[in-house]
């Protein structure tokens, strides 16, 4: 039975470009495994570089931002009650707006610059103002003002009559027995103007624009 077992044929040497060839190019290949790790490396710094580049520029649009655009501002006191109330957080416009009566300013107090008062335009420049038992009136007409809260302490408050220069603003608080305002300090500089509040945005329950 042996005699019937089929001579076995010499393996044919591997023909160039053949399957073997090319296994045996790329066992070539791995057998230096260092030489890919500087371009891995080269790889990952770059990514490191640019993460740092775009925190970078995030930080330079968000101190441009705070510092040209717009800025948030707590709520300090209850001198803008019912409109505001102390701990909310108001976006304050910093750049491209105008003001108008009835409009929300920030701006730094004549008696302490360090500080910033948050009002309501009531007067617009070249006007005559005059505030006598809780009601104001605008060149002798009389001030419709849904926002204002008001007691019966403002009927013992001496009459004020005012007339507006052409840079000022007379600006009053919306709880008008608990704020102190251009009653007490006249009419504001435009230049002490810092930025009109836009929007209420904290807490979310109490968001809304102005």
């Amino acid at each position: 039975m042996l005699d019937e077992e089929e001579p076995r044929q010499p393996s044919p040497d591997p023909e160039p470009g053949s399957g073997q060839a090319e296994d045996a190019l790329f066992l070539d290949e791995k057998e230096h495994p260092e030489e890919e790790a500087p371009a891995a490396s080269r790889k990952e710094k770059n990514g490191v570089i640019e993460a740092l580049v775009l925190v970078l520029i995030a930080l330079v649009l968000a101190l441009t931002l705070k510092t040209y655009v717009a800025e948030a501002y707590e709520i300090k006191g209850k001198s803008m009650q019912t409109t505001f109330e102390s701990g909310q957080r108001v976006v304050v416009l910093k750049a491209f707006y105008s003001i108008g009566r009835g409009d929300i300013v920030v701006f730094a107090s004549s008696e302490d610059p360090a500080k910033d008062l948050i009002k309501r335009v009531i007067g617009l420049p070249g006007e005559r103002i005059k505030v006598a038992g809780g009601n104001v009136y605008i060149n002798d007409l009389k001030l419709d003002e849904v926002y204002a809260k008001h007691d019966e302490r403002e009927l013992r408050d001496s009459p004020i009559e005012s007339r507006i220069r052409d840079d000022e603003y007379f600006v009053l608080g919306d709880n008008r027995p608990d704020s102190h305002d251009s009653r007490s300090f006249g009419p504001i500089p435009a230049s002490s103007v810092k930025g009109k509040v836009v929007v209420r945005w904290w807490p979310p329950e109490t968001l809304s624009s102005y």
